[in-house]
């Protein structure tokens, strides 16, 4: 998993930030009602993020209250209660510009490690050698889940600028099959050869 630091803020602060990114980056490219949102965060993103449901009607609610975003209707299936349709406006188009912008200008990547790599010596061989095919199993299907992705998104023909986000990953997880994969033929450097 990636974590990204965006200067002195809490991981509150941080998570809060992506998810207000997140939100006004769906409603630049449509109205959505709040389920929708959540529907193609779990569609785009399933194994990559975590965000909650609850924090996505904060997060729109905090939008509305600031004038970034406005209700342009509503919509009722059956017996369910009313569903609020939302559209980004100008100064919610001009907020979300800002926070890329400082997203990438303050932003600082590291990557969650897995704490048992701390430990990889202490296991048994036998232990090792298991956590070791697990995970490079593991990063085999995440590879070939995204690889899928990949080429769906390709396919359509409208605006794919989410296709990043797969393409990152895809590479990312490519890297962590490698150092897998010599850690396993216990090269120089990694846990193996230094026990």
């Amino acid at each position: 998993m990636l974590t990204v630091y965006c200067g002195a803020e809490t991981t509150r602060e941080r998570d809060a930030m992506k998810i207000e990114i997140t939100i006004l980056g769906l409603l630049m490219e449509e109205n959505l009602y709040g389920y929708e949102i959540k529907k193609k965060i779990v569609e785009r993103l399933e194994d990559y993020v975590d965000i909650k449901f609850g924090s996505i009607y904060y997060a729109i609610k905090k939008a509305v209250d600031n004038g970034w975003v406005k209700r342009v209707g509503t919509e009722k299936e059956g017996g369910n209660p009313e569903r609020y349709i939302y559209q980004i406006m100008p100064s919610g188009r001009k907020y979300y510009k800002k926070m890329l912008k400082q997203y990438f200008e303050h932003t600082m990547i590291h990557f969650d490690i897995d704490i048992v790599l701390m430990f990889l010596n202490s296991l048994s061989p036998e232990q090792r050698e298991s956590f070791i095919e697990d995970r490079i199993e593991m990063a085999k299907e995440k590879i070939t889940d995204i690889r899928v992705k990949i080429e769906e998104e390709e396919k359509l023909p409208e605006d794919r600028s989410h296709i990043h986000i797969f393409t990152y990953l895809e590479n990312h997880l490519k890297a962590e099959l490698s150092w897998l994969k010599s850690l396993k033929r216990g090269e120089p450097g990694t846990a193996d050869s230094d026990a």
